[in-house]
């Protein structure tokens, strides 16, 4: 009896509910709520690598100040051999120029002072070196 009467209403709720956009919505509300989950994934995901290195960065700052000490020890200990290899090439960049001007020694001093002495050539005597007098060695005379 009732039947009659609930028979039509359910008639009329189905033929609303097909032709509402609910049933659209309602897919529109899942996708958006699917997206939603999977965003949320992502970003623990991404939370535990951050977490991963928070956690690794306080021994890597303790291994770089370790390896900056050591740096500073080696600076310290390699200065003196430093200093002995830039005074062994200025005396072998003396010695090749000594090498080179040994020579050259008054000309290198003139110029470093100022004075450039032009060298002139000794000039021969007018006479050949054979030639003798013409008082002596004449028959002539």
């Amino acid at each position: 009896m009732l039947d009659l009467l609930f028979r039509p209403l359910r008639a009329a709720i189905r033929a609303v509910e097909r032709d509402s956009p609910l049933e659209e919505t309602e897919r529109n509300v899942l996708d958006a709520v699917q997206a939603i989950h999977q965003a949320t994934e992502s970003i623990e995901r991404h939370v535990e690598v951050i977490d991963t290195l928070a956690t690794s960065v306080a021994p890597l700052t303790d291994s770089v100040d370790r390896l900056t000490a050591t740096m500073d020890d080696l600076v310290k200990m390699l200065a003196p051999l430093a200093t002995t290899e830039r005074e062994v090439a200025r005396a072998e960049g003396e010695a090749k120029r000594v090498e080179k001007g040994v020579g050259q020694a008054p000309q290198r001093a003139e110029h470093f002072f100022g004075f450039r002495r032009k060298h002139v050539a000794a000039q021969p005597d007018a006479s050949p070196p054979d030639a003798s007098p013409p008082d002596a060695a004449s028959p002539d005379a």
